[in-house]
């Protein structure tokens, strides 16, 4: 496939930068967005907007069925850059490019001092299972990093909670509360009975962030 000419007067973004100083607000807004899309000739890079080439914005109801597994893969991404992986490392691992990254992570991804890194928090929505009190198993889209990792602590201790029969273990979840991206909320169940009912009839329906922090 041939490479796209990135300007009238120059053949690559190599030669753009090296012809003359780039030390212009202009410039360096051409080579932050170039570090994060590639693949963009300079008049994209000009009139690129982060918000069109940003997905971490766009709530959960408004994906595709390829754009919401495409999140969940992104958020695994986010995942192990946070507890120390590199991002070519991951995404080498993952099947995946640099790019892909950049489109589904948005401003949650940054470069800085030549390293790629990720914020220490997130507000990407994702559709997530949980137990609700007197309601059973359900589906919530989150709207946060922190109520993930909390919904991942949750069902990290019902694990627990169930191997030893011992309901003492979810006391800090009893008046803990979730609310989701549309301002509902929603409580954990913490009965041990219920519980087992639940882990009983349990489906997995597709797309759903499980276990996950």
């Amino acid at each position: 496939m041939t490479r796209r000419r990135f300007s009238e007067k120059f053949r690559t973004y190599g030669e753009w930068l090296k012809a003359e100083s780039r030390d212009s607000r202009y410039a360096k807004r051409i080579i932050r967005f170039h570090e994060r899309f590639p693949n963009l000739i300079l008049k994209e890079l000009r009139d690129v907007r982060l918000k069109d080439q940003d997905l971490s914005t766009r709530s959960w109801d408004s994906l595709s069925s390829q754009e919401k597994r495409d999140r969940q893969l992104s958020l695994q991404i986010l995942r192990e850059i946070r507890t120390g992986s590199h991002l070519s490392r991951v995404t080498e691992k993952l099947g995946v490019k640099k790019d892909f990254a950049v489109k589904h992570l948005g401003k949650y991804l940054y470069k800085s001092g030549g390293k790629w890194k990720v914020t220490a928090s997130d507000r990407i929505e994702v559709e997530m299972l949980f137990y609700e009190r007197g309601e059973g198993q359900r589906t919530i889209i989150t709207a946060s990093s922190k109520d993930r990792s909390l919904i991942g602590q949750y069902f990290a201790l019902v694990q627990k909670a169930l191997r030893y029969n011992d309901p003492t273990v979810l006391d800090k979840f009893k008046d803990r509360t979730i609310v989701d991206a549309e301002g509902n909320v929603h409580h954990f169940e913490t009965d041990l009975d219920r519980l087992y009912e639940i882990m009983e009839a349990q489906e997995e329906p597709e797309f759903l962030e499980i276990y996950q922090n």
